[in-house]
């Protein structure tokens, strides 16, 4: 049973910004909480409320007609197949290639990201292709990679199109790696451990000044994430 979260979120809303029709790459949220006509996403600690046709902080997650949709599911924006050492994961399937994909969105705001034209941007501003969960596993296979990196921005925000991904790779006997801000609440995370096989967790500091000024983000969530790893 979801509750309401009880931190207080500051965060942006982009209100009515939400699209007037769902497309072919929404999906209904896995982790929310509907408070009447609104809802509060349960995905991460930013605990998002959303009223009808808003658009949450991760600019990925809205509010259509009472329910929480993903408008990221089989839509990414980044596809490439990097050495797994990239990732960086040195000690895992080292010398093998990881087929990573990422989705636009995030749930921080990272004065210093690597990859903020996608992170920071809605999907309607990316180039994209479709390529969903069972084609990901088919690409991965074609080009012989043993595993499939959830990477580049924050896969934590496509999380529905991940989860559903790493159950196929599991079944066709591929790995799971997670790149990731660690900003995530702990059911979404544990219910994802199950067909999680690494991680690499980006701990941006250990003082909690750092994580509100640079990353708009609050550190002991992070801590959480690594304790349940």
């Amino acid at each position: 049973m979801y509750t309401l979260n009880s931190f207080k979120t500051t965060k942006q809303i982009f209100s009515n910004t939400a699209p007037k029709e769902l497309w072919k790459w929404s999906k209904e949220g896995y982790h929310y909480l509907k408070l009447g006509e609104n809802i509060q996403c349960q995905l991460c600690p930013n605990g998002c409320i959303l009223s009808p046709g808003d658009r949450g902080f991760c600019r990925v997650r809205v509010n259509h007609e009472g329910k929480l949709y993903t408008l990221v599911y089989g839509n990414p924006c980044a596809v490439h197949i990097d050495p797994i050492e990239k990732k960086p994961l040195f000690h895992f399937l080292p010398g093998s290639g990881a087929f990573s994909i990422a989705t636009a969105g995030c749930n921080f705001r990272c004065l210093n990201c690597q990859n903020w034209e996608i992170s920071q941007s809605m999907p309607e501003e990316t180039r994209n292709i479709e390529l969903f969960p069972q084609q990901v596993i088919s690409e991965a296979i074609k080009y012989n990679c043993s595993s499939i990196a959830y990477t580049y921005s924050e896969p934590t925000v496509f999380y529905e199109y991940m989860y559903d991904t790493s159950k196929i790779a599991r079944e066709k006997g591929l790995k799971n790696l997670w790149i990731t801000n660690g900003y995530i609440n702990e059911k979404p995370l544990r219910d994802f451990c199950k067909y999680l096989d690494a991680a690499n967790v980006d701990l941006k500091s250990f003082r909690e000044e750092i994580y509100n000024k640079l990353n708009a983000g609050r550190l002991q969530p992070v801590l959480n994430t690594l304790k349940i790893l």
